[in-house]
C-alpha cells in the first residue's frame, strides 16, 4: 500500500515529466490528464518511429541491406504501440463515477506511466545510439536488443489495461 506522501510524490513527478497536467485533484481534469500522458508517451515513441526510418534510409545510402526488413518491422510495432497508447480508452472509469477518486488505484496508475515513460526514454536511447553507427559492421545485436525492449513494452503497455480492472 502507498503512503500519502509516495502519492504525493508520484502525482509531482506526472506534473513535472509530462507538461500540461491539470491539477489530480481536479475530477474533470482526470480524463485530460490521462489524455495528456498518453499523448506525450505516442509521441515519443513516434519519434522513434522516424528515427528508425532515418536509419534504414542511411543503411539504403550506404548499400547496407540486410537489416531494413528488421527495421521495417521494428518502426511498424512502434507505429502500432504508438497507436496503442494514443487511441486507449480514456482513464478509469471509477474515477469519473458519483464515488470519490481512489487516490490509491490513481497513484498506481501514474507511477505505472511513470515506468512506461522511463521504457520509452530507454528506447529512445537505444533507438538514438543504432543511429550513431558509422561503420559498416551494422551489428544485430544491437537490433535485437532494442526489439527485446520494444517487446518489453508491448507487454507493459497491453498491462496498463489491468490497473483499471485490478480489485
Amino acid at each position: 500500500m502507498l503512503t500519502k506522501e509516495k502519492v504525493a510524490d508520484i502525482f509531482k513527478s506526472i506534473v513535472r515529466i509530462f507538461p500540461g497536467m491539470p491539477s489530480y485533484q481536479e475530477r474533470e481534469g482526470l480524463r485530460a490528464q490521462d489524455k495528456v500522458i498518453r499523448t506525450q508517451l505516442a509521441s515519443r515513441l513516434t519519434e522513434q518511429v522516424e528515427r528508425v526510418g532515418e536509419i534504414s534510409a542511411e543503411l539504403t545510402n550506404r548499400a547496407i541491406l540486410k537489416p531494413l526488413a528488421s527495421l521495417g518491422r521494428l518502426a511498424q510495432k512502434l507505429m502500432r504501440l504508438a497507436d496503442t497508447i494514443r487511441f486507449a480508452s480514456y482513464g478509469y472509469g471509477g474515477l469519473f463515477a458519483a464515488t470519490p477518486v481512489d487516490e490509491q488505484k490513481l497513484a498506481e496508475l501514474y507511477d505505472y506511466d511513470l515506468s512506461l515513460h522511463q521504457e520509452v526514454e530507454e528506447l529512445a536511447v537505444a533507438v538514438s545510439t543504432l543511429r550513431q553507427r558509422q561503420d559498416d559492421k551494422w551489428e544485430k545485436t544491437s537490433l535485437d536488443d532494442i526489439q527485446q525492449l520494444v517487446n518489453r513494452l508491448e507487454e507493459r503497455i497491453t498491462n496498463r489495461q489491468s490497473i483499471f480492472t485490478q480489485n
